[in-house]
């Protein structure tokens, strides 16, 4: 799947929450917790970049 096809799932999947939560029918705290964490995970999938030493160390044994 392409960076751009991601970037746009992710965005759609944050502006449908968001509705949701105007809407009321999500809790006030959690759509306050979930548009805090839907970018963080959306950029960590997007980015492509390992976050850990014992990640990169998989990848290199995996041949990626």
């Amino acid at each position: 799947m392409s960076t751009v096809t991601k970037a746009i799932i992710w965005a759609a999947a944050i502006i449908i929450f968001a509705i949701l939560a105007a809407t009321g029918l999500v809790e006030e705290d959690m759509a306050r917790t979930m548009l805090i964490i839907l970018p963080i995970l959306a950029w960590t999938t997007i980015s492509g970049q390992w976050s850990c030493r014992l990640c990169l160390r998989n990848r290199k044994e995996n041949g990626a």
